[in-house]
């Protein structure tokens, strides 16, 4: 469809049209001739040069540019002249002493193969190049934070492969920079743990969470194992060719975990015996109520008869090595599932998980009175001790209530042999 124009077209209006729209233009726009003489020139040049159009008009590019930014682009200039089209990029002070930017194509005017000046386009991109320096710099600072850092650090792709480790991770697992490069979490994390660090990891690349914090054992090649505290969150990639990337920080926690180890282990144990104490004993009882609802445990209550003479007699390390021996004879007549505990001085609980009735647990306490009756042997003076044993069955969760219960069984030995005693 074709627009009825009013009266023919007038080459005046079209040009005062097209310099208008030049000069509208953000880009530098400009034609120089094979002398390199401005010919146009658009009101861009103003904002950066501090110099209409008119005032360009005739004037060379070197006086234009300046003797420095000449020198830069004189060989674009060359080239162009050669009918060679440029594109480069320069910088240059605007009009206010402010470096600016540019990305510059000098186009040949070519006619009937000759060579009559060439156009100029500009374009200023002095935030790309900021935005691009600012990234660079905090590129570097990263990667001279990663060498330094004295926790391990990676750069992992979205698999979990390795793209980028610091000194510190090689250490840290042993091994060299070429032997991480490429690897995964996967070769280092524990069979036992892999399946949590697996789920942790597809968490975060599904963008179920920002971040992993988690902790779990970690397989050198030599063999040892580490506890290791892994924290990673996704970032953008592009630097190294990928949408995003993993950034992961590896800390050796082993140290703690041992002392939190140790302190958990004491806090359940008799020092003296090694045997577990009195806290154990409940928690088991807990345990074993919440895995196996409605199930009778049994108890065996155990104390030593003329404990005290021994103390008495041969002074209190005769009697510590009394009670480890007892604490070692229980744990034989007693073997697993049962378990063992000291509640202090010389009484001791066997717990009999899981008890299918009375008669069973009274055997095992039998077993265990044979086994602690008898000769113990403290220094060059061997003496004889007996064992007053009693048993309980029940399903109470209550552990309390099962040594008491236990107890008052002993006593009741105790007076049935001192009535037959007499």
């Amino acid at each position: 469809m074709r627009v009825a124009l009013d009266g023919p077209p007038n080459p005046e209006d079209d040009l005062a049209r097209l310099r208008r729209f030049i000069d509208r233009l953000p880009a530098v726009i400009g034609y120089w001739d094979r002398d390199e003489r401005n010919v146009i020139a658009n009101d861009a040049y103003f904002d950066y040069f501090g110099i209409t159009p008119d005032e360009i008009h005739g004037r060379s590019m070197r006086e234009i540019l300046g003797r420095r930014v000449y020198a830069y682009v004189r060989p674009h200039v060359e080239g162009v002249l050669r009918g060679e089209t440029q594109v480069f990029e320069s910088s240059l002070p605007d009009r206010h002493g402010e470096v600016r930017h540019f990305e510059s194509t000098y186009i040949p005017d070519l006619v009937e193969g000759e060579i009559h000046g060439f156009f100029v386009q500009g374009h200023d991109v002095t935030a790309r190049v900021q935005a691009e320096k600012t990234r660079d710099e905090a590129f570097r600072l990263f990667q001279l934070r990663m060498a330094n850092a004295p926790f391990g650090e990676a750069v992992l792709t979205t698999n979990g492969h390795a793209l980028l480790v610091n000194p510190a991770l090689c250490q840290l697992v042993g091994c060299t920079t070429e032997e991480l490069s490429g690897s995964t979490y996967r070769d280092f994390v524990h069979a036992d743990e892999l399946a949590a660090a697996v789920e942790e990891h597809r968490q975060l690349i599904a963008g179920e969470v920002d971040q992993i914090s988690a902790e779990h054992r970690y397989l050198r090649p030599d063999g040892t194992t580490i506890w290791v505290q892994r924290n990673a969150v996704l970032a953008p990639g592009h630097e190294y060719g990928v949408e995003d990337v993993i950034i992961a920080q590896f800390i050796d926690v082993t140290a703690r975990r041992v002392a939190e180890a140790q302190l958990s282990r004491l806090a359940v144990t008799d020092q003296l015996t090694g045997l577990r104490n009195r806290h154990a004993l409940v928690a088991a009882v807990e345990q074993h109520r919440t895995a196996a609802p409605g199930t009778a445990m049994g108890l065996i209550f155990v104390d030593l008869d003329g404990f005290k003479q021994v103390n008495d007699k041969h002074g209190h390390a005769a009697g510590d090595t009394v009670l480890i021996e007892v604490g070692r004879r229980l744990s034989l007549a007693a073997p697993e599932p049962n378990s063992v505990y000291r509640l202090g001085g010389d009484e001791f609980v066997v717990l009999v998980p899981g008890a299918p009735h009375e008669a069973v647990v009274a055997g095992l306490a039998a077993t265990v009175c044979s086994a602690l009756t008898g000769r113990y042997d403290v220094g060059c003076d061997p003496f004889h001790l007996t064992a007053s044993v009693g048993s309980t069955v029940g399903l109470t969760d209550d552990a309390e209530e099962l040594i008491r219960q236990a107890d008052i069984d002993m006593y009741r030995h105790k007076a049935r042999l001192r009535e037959s005693a007499v």
